[in-house]
């Protein structure tokens, strides 16, 4: 998975085969789950407000491609800036719709970190995470952005 790659490339994962690291590989997999196939409303208000702060009028098709092809890094960098944009009592209404899921606030929360830390790493050597992301994405079977 391109988002696992690239947060690998960053250098910003924990050892393999580690808790933390199986925690992390089913975040990630688990969020995209959630984002894609929730039809808990405040999941999908929280993904639509981020989108639309990210691309405005393209949140539409932005939803769409993410909801037939999984992870993009607009999408991803879409719900990490809604996150830290979210209050955290506001944070709340999401809980319902990640326990669904087997996740939690905690674990989105570990995941925009995440996030954040590689967009560090990345900006620190002259990269940024869209590029990154958009070269392991064409590396993955199927591959196209």
């Amino acid at each position: 998975m391109a988002v696992l790659a690239m947060l690998q490339d960053a250098d910003v994962l924990p050892p393999e085969d580690t808790p933390e690291a199986n925690r992390i590989i089913k975040s990630v997999i688990q969020f995209q789950s959630v984002f894609m196939k929730s039809s808990d409303p405040a999941v999908q208000a929280f993904l639509s407000q981020g989108l639309e702060a990210k691309t405005g009028t393209g949140a539409d098709e932005a939803a769409s491609r993410f909801r037939s092809a999984g992870w993009t890094s607009d999408v991803l960098e879409a719900l990490c800036k809604q996150w830290v944009a979210t209050a955290i009592d506001q944070r709340e209404r999401l809980a319902p719709g990640f326990r669904q899921f087997n996740v939690s606030l905690a674990d989105f929360d570990s995941l925009v970190g995440l996030v954040a830390k590689a967009r560090t790493a990345f900006e620190q050597r002259g990269q940024n995470l869209y590029q990154v992301f958009a070269q392991r994405r064409r590396e993955m079977p199927g591959g196209t952005q």
